[in-house]
């Protein structure tokens, strides 16, 4: 072949170089050449110069040759360029890879967020209907409060009766009697309790003391006496109770002796 560069080659030339290939396929088919095929070549020594020029010829032109389809490969720039090309191809994968990466983290904490925000409103909601539904109860239960109170005066004033009642008297009692456990029971059923009070310490967070009384039985600030008895709902008060609170007695003081002055006209012997 002429030296040159390819670009000179016309298409006859190169249709003639594709023949001379498929020439030379068709021959390594025919002969059974491949690149597994091993000569093994004895040992002439100093006896090989004698060979014959033909059988070296056939013994050079019968050693394994590189792949045919290597004539088609490309030129090496040519693979460098496709190689520069790939490399770019991975670099703007791996950019795209990390925007992906930080768009899902940026969507997850605003998912979080919003998460967090809707719970927090759930929980604003539902603490302001329970706290809508207490303050209605407190106020339905101050209304009926009154009622409840002049039942149970009702209750202690016939209870001071005696025993000498008639049957009318009795079954008028009874009824009274049920009618202040059905609003009872009603408060209950409402979460409406009433406040413990005597033989309790006094808080002034749930009592109002109206009176006081001396006592050495007790530990003082104890409640004695309930005057009006007072309700709650959980924490929420709705009436303190009215109670009466024990002190403990006031010392009495012990007068101190009068100071008597010493007398100016003594001396020391004297009162050795």
């Amino acid at each position: 072949m002429p030296e040159g560069s390819f670009d000179v080659i016309d298409a006859d030339d190169t249709a003639s170089v594709d023949d001379f290939i498929r020439e030379l396929e068709a021959k390594e088919k025919d002969l059974h050449i491949t690149a597994d095929l091993r000569i093994e070549v004895a040992d002439f020594g100093a006896d090989f110069a004698v060979v014959p020029d033909f059988v070296k010829e056939d013994l050079a032109s019968s050693a394994p040759t590189a792949p045919l389809n290597n004539l088609r490969s490309l030129p090496p720039s040519t693979t460098k360029i496709r190689n520069f090309e790939l490399e770019n191809e991975v670099a703007a994968l791996k950019v795209r890879v990390m925007e992906l990466k930080a768009e899902r983290q940026d969507m997850q904490e605003k998912s979080d967020r919003r998460l967090k925000d809707f719970e927090n409103f759930k929980y604003r909601v539902d603490r302001e209907r329970r706290g809508s539904f207490i303050d209605q109860i407190s106020k339905l239960a101050g209304q009926i409060l009154p009622v409840l109170d002049n039942l149970d005066r009702a209750l202690d004033a016939a209870g001071m009766t005696g025993d000498d009642k008639s049957a009318e008297y009795r079954q008028f009692y009874n009824g009274i009697v049920l009618v202040n456990q059905q609003v009872n029971e009603v408060f209950a059923n409402m979460g409406v309790q009433p406040i413990a009070s005597v033989g309790e310490i006094f808080d002034p967070n749930f009592h109002e003391a109206v009176a006081t009384e001396i006592s050495t039985d007790t530990v003082p600030n104890t409640i004695s006496e309930e005057l009006l008895r007072g309700y709650r709902i959980g924490n929420k008060v709705i009436r303190h109770s009215m109670v009466k609170v024990t002190i403990a007695p006031i010392p009495e003081k012990t007068p101190s002796p009068p100071f008597e002055p010493e007398d100016e006209t003594s001396s020391p012997s004297d009162i050795e």
